[in-house]
């Protein structure tokens, strides 16, 4: 039912919702999977650093130790000594003696080498070590590959256990342990090749691929302070590209349902924009109703002694919107009293020269029930009177007998005006609810008489016998009549031989026009002429 009165988006449009929205969703499922995949990262890497340095801190303590020890190089005492602080720390598999030229003497695991293990002459050098070898093959068994440190005439070697229990939460994932200076690479870990690993470590920083690219590494880098080696974890597959079947689903069907409810969302806005009551606050805001204003003619004369004000709406998105229409929206959703009292405003400047210049003309003014009742709103146009100069027994507010059940209402608020000098007008009369009573309970200064019953006259119907039976009621009662919908002379003649002193307002006179064209009417009075009264028109 809601949809029913929502004008839907075309499939055209629904089709490019659906893309953006799948688009963003997979975009925000990538960033969502990507920001996971770095926090399991960076503990990965953390995890490294931290046993990295405790290693490096037993190597460089047994190194320290060894050098210390005044045994005799290699002697029992001295493999001795170093087989106890091999026991002081579980990530040291080796230590021993080195000579200048990079031969291994003996260790405290293998005792006395015969003869010595040549070293590569070349090594790497850092602030904690003399010299370095990342990477040996064959060094004491076939096929076994070792890192040897040294400082001194003493060696180590890191136990291949330090990095043991380490959790690491994928198989697409490694780390690669260098020098920060010279970015030897000292060890790789886990699925990631020596070639993943130097490409890995060229990046000049974190790299986080926030723009899915195949082939984008995710990598973080941690260079401690107070030691010469940094490492740099790698995710070699992130964001979507990791995503399973059912996640690229999820995705998928998320992008789907945001899509149709913007796309849903977007046409109930567009629709509410275009809804009367929007629009009308919207025109409320930007003062876009305004007033046009028909003439009210002393029959008998021509002359005319007053202007009713009949409020209009433009709108943009509506087009020409019905009074009838945007009054009663007014008036349902609370917003007939600041509408009134705008449109109040601009007829008063409209046409303060014309009552200032003649006490006798008048400005007819409708208003509804709830204004009428409401004391603010007389006092508000007390004050708009007094600041203009205009007398009260020149407006005339015109009221609609909308509801039997509104009389007890009317009656108060009406006595109120009356005491103050203005006018009531008892609009559409014979057309709403409880004339009679109506009539004698406000005894209005002004009945208005509706259109239907003047184009009854000559047609011998009900309405012609009804507007008879009018000027018969009030023909004993002091007040005025005013004829709506007037458009012959002859409608004139016959309303002026049952009331001499009729009012009437129509085309035969004039549409309603701007306040300029009221002045012109004004200054040329052309009703008045004999040849305006002789002459009828089409």
């Amino acid at each position: 039912m809601i949809l029913s009165s929502v004008l839907l988006p075309s499939w055209q449009k629904v089709t490019i919702y659906l893309l953006l929205s799948i688009s963003a969703s997979l975009y925000i499922h990538h960033l969502f999977y990507l920001y996971q995949e770095k926090h399991s990262l960076q503990n990965y890497l953390e995890g490294v650093i931290d046993r990295t340095e405790q290693s490096v801190f037993q190597m460089h303590a047994s190194l320290n130790l060894a050098i210390t020890n005044h045994q005799v190089a290699c002697s029992n005492e001295d493999l001795n000594s170093m087989r106890k602080t091999l026991l002081k720390y579980p990530y040291i598999e080796d230590i021993g003696r080195i000579t200048a030229d990079h031969k291994l003497v003996c260790s405290a695991l293998w005792g006395e080498f015969l003869p010595p293990i040549k070293l590569p002459d070349e090594g790497n050098k850092d602030n904690l070590f003399r010299i370095s070898w990342p990477i040996t093959n064959g060094l004491f068994v076939k096929g076994l590959r070792r890192a040897v440190f040294s400082s001194g005439d003493a060696f180590v070697i890191p136990s291949p256990a330090t990095f043991t229990n380490l959790t690491r939460y994928a198989r697409k994932t490694g780390v690669v342990l260098y020098s920060s200076k010279e970015q030897h690479i000292y060890r790789t870990f886990d699925d990631i090749t020596l070639e993943e690993a130097d490409r890995a470590i060229s990046y000049p920083q974190d790299n986080v691929p926030w723009l899915p690219t195949d082939n984008n590494f995710l990598t973080l880098s941690i260079c401690p302070e107070g030691f010469s080696f940094c490492a740099t974890a790698i995710d070699k597959k992130t964001g979507y590209y990791d995503m399973s079947l059912g996640q690229w689903l999820w995705s998928i069907l998320v992008g789907v349902f945001f899509g149709l409810l913007t796309a849903i969302s977007w046409a109930i806005f567009k629709s509410n924009r275009r809804s009367l009551i929007y629009r009308l606050k919207y025109a409320l805001k930007n003062d876009q109703i305004y007033s046009l204003y028909q003439p009210k003619v002393q029959l008998k004369t021509g002359k005319i002694i007053g202007i009713e004000a009949l409020a209009r709406w433009q709108d943009q998105e509506l087009g020409t919107v019905s009074p009838d229409k945007f009054i009663a929206c007014a008036e349902q959703n609370k917003l007939i009293t600041p509408l009134t009292q705008q449109l109040v405003k601009k007829n008063l400047d409209d046409m303060r020269r014309y009552l200032q210049a003649d006490s006798e003309f008048t400005l007819s003014i409708n208003l509804s029930i709830q204004d009428l009742s409401n004391q603010s709103f007389l006092h508000f146009i007390e004050k708009q009177i007094k600041q203009r100069g205009i007398h009260p027994q020149q407006i005339i507010f015109e009221v609609t007998e909308r509801s039997a059940a509104q009389n007890n209402v009317l009656k108060q608020a009406t006595k109120r005006f009356l005491r103050k000098g203005y006018q009531i007008s008892l609009d559409d009369f014979g057309t709403g609810f409880s004339n009679l009573s109506w009539l004698t309970a406000f005894e209005p200064n002004e009945i208005k008489i509706d259109r239907m019953f003047i184009q009854s006259i000559g047609t011998q119907t009900v309405n012609q016998i009804t507007l008879d039976s009018i000027f018969q009621l009030v023909s004993n009662l002091d007040v005025k009549l005013v004829f709506e919908g007037i458009e012959s002379l002859e409608e004139v003649d016959y309303l002026t031989q049952h009331t001499p002193n009729a009012i009437g307002q129509g085309w035969l006179y004039s549409k309603a026009v701007d306040a300029k064209t009221i002045g012109k009417l004004l200054k040329n009075q052309p009703f008045t002429s004999a040849t305006f009264l002789a002459n009828d028109v089409d």
